[in-house]
């Protein structure tokens, strides 16, 4: 049972998403700017920009006291907000809405009702300036430009990967999303880019220009030799514009060359500013961790969470099943009904033909089992319903075969409560 300060902030969400900056900039005032009192680093993308963040966020705290602000949380709220490894006390999140709360909601009055991540960005904020952190890593909640998080001036921006999503939200095309995207860039700080597509890349170049920002595409200015995936992670020699590296990383998939290459690059711009060096680097992508991402629970047979929830995310985790030759593995899934489930489980289908699926605890936007069922009888021959997430888990570990648990990162957080 969560304490009902908590609960407070999870009702927030009922008043949705809100596409401004106003209440953010307001809140923000209240409490004293405290975005002003560190560096940061501001990440965005369709997808990787997690990962992105926890590399730099490694790199940095060899030599700063750094924080990282991610979203969603696996297990327990406070793991949205981290200071040189420790996750913000609970205490402090109690106080905090106690203290707040009559300003919260005479903002709802003032202006609209401040949402749950702008009430959770605001506590980051001032959490990190309590804690008097040198940098932040901050991952953006969703698109860039009118998201919470945007009210920082960090000293780079990173735009990791432009695919369709949210486009209720966003806009219908790549070109509306590199845009929103492309809003976290701030004149003359430079922005670092991992993705391929050429009418993204003008969108966000001509963004960079006009702010006269720096535009790094890692695609351009880096060459990458040897590059080896295991189960272990991902292992590659690389040619930047500063100088050559080999590095190892403990996070598989392919796609990780290109979210390690952009944390790189980020921390090659924060060298010229700061006491970062080639080791720093080189040990912090080394060491680097992030829950959820191709994450093994156990190795024999193999039981694997990973939290790809559209359809680019799900393309990369298949791709990586299929260098990895893992022959057929039993998928556990379950998704929200707001995502493109058809899509997902097609790609699925490449590579098992085997899946059994459940419903997340998240009530308010949870896909029901029979729609998952009835979408998934179209690509696989062996489809089992079990509603509970622990009792599919316990299906899939009693079967003793490779297991793979994915679709949403809510199912992941109902699978860590069942497994302890």
């Amino acid at each position: 049972m969560e304490p009902p300060e908590i609960e407070y902030i999870y009702n927030l969400r009922r008043f949705g998403m809100k596409m401004d900056l106003s209440v953010m900039r307001e809140l923000a005032r209240e409490l004293g700017e405290p975005q002003n009192y560190f560096k940061s680093v501001h990440v965005t993308g369709t997808n990787g920009k997690g990962s992105v963040c926890a590399f730099v966020y490694s790199i940095l705290k060899r030599k700063y006291s750094t924080a990282l602000y991610t979203s969603p949380h696996i297990s327990r709220y406070t793991e949205r907000i981290v200071v040189d490894d420790e996750e913000i006390p609970l205490d402090y999140v109690i106080n905090f809405i106690r203290e707040w709360k009559e300003k919260i909601e005479k903002l709802a009055k003032e202006n609209r009702n401040p949402t749950f991540f702008e009430v959770t960005t605001a506590l980051a904020f001032k959490y990190f300036r309590d804690m008097n952190v040198d940098f932040a890593v901050v991952e953006v909640g969703l698109g860039g430009r009118l998201d919470a998080t945007n009210i920082i001036i960090p000293e780079v921006a990173g735009i990791v990967t432009v695919d369709l999503e949210h486009t209720k939200t966003l806009g219908n095309t790549i070109e509306d999303i590199a845009r929103e995207k492309a809003g976290i860039i701030k004149p003359n700080v430079p922005v670092v880019v991992g993705e391929r597509k050429i009418n993204a890349n003008r969108i966000i170049r001509e963004i960079a220009e006009r702010k006269h920002a720096p535009y790094h595409n890692i695609h351009e200015e880096f060459k990458f030799e040897d590059v080896k995936i295991s189960i272990e992670g991902l292992n590659f020699k690389t040619l930047s514009p500063v100088r050559e590296y080999k590095i190892q990383i403990p996070l598989t998939g392919i796609h990780q060359l290109t979210n390690a290459a952009v944390a790189l690059r980020i921390a090659e711009l924060l060298e010229e500013n700061y006491s970062i060096t080639k080791r720093d680097i080189e040990e912090g992508l080394k060491n680097a961790k992030w829950k959820g991402r191709f994450e093994i629970k156990r190795r024999d047979p193999l039981l694997i969470f990973d939290s790809a929830h559209n359809p680019s995310a799900m393309e990369r985790l298949v791709e990586t099943i299929k260098v990895l030759k893992i022959k057929n593995p039993l998928f556990l899934f379950s998704m929200l009904s707001d995502k493109d489930m058809d899509s997902v489980l097609k790609k699925i289908g490449e590579v098992s033909d085997r899946i059994i699926v459940t419903e997340i605890s998240y009530e308010k936007r949870r896909a029901s089992l029979e729609d998952i069922a009835r979408v998934a009888h179209k690509y696989f021959s062996e489809v089992r319903k079990i509603r509970d997430p622990c009792e599919a888990l316990n299906y899939c570990i009693e079967r003793g075969e490779n297991t793979i648990a994915t679709g949403s990162i809510y199912l992941l957080g109902d699978l860590e409560k069942c497994m302890g």
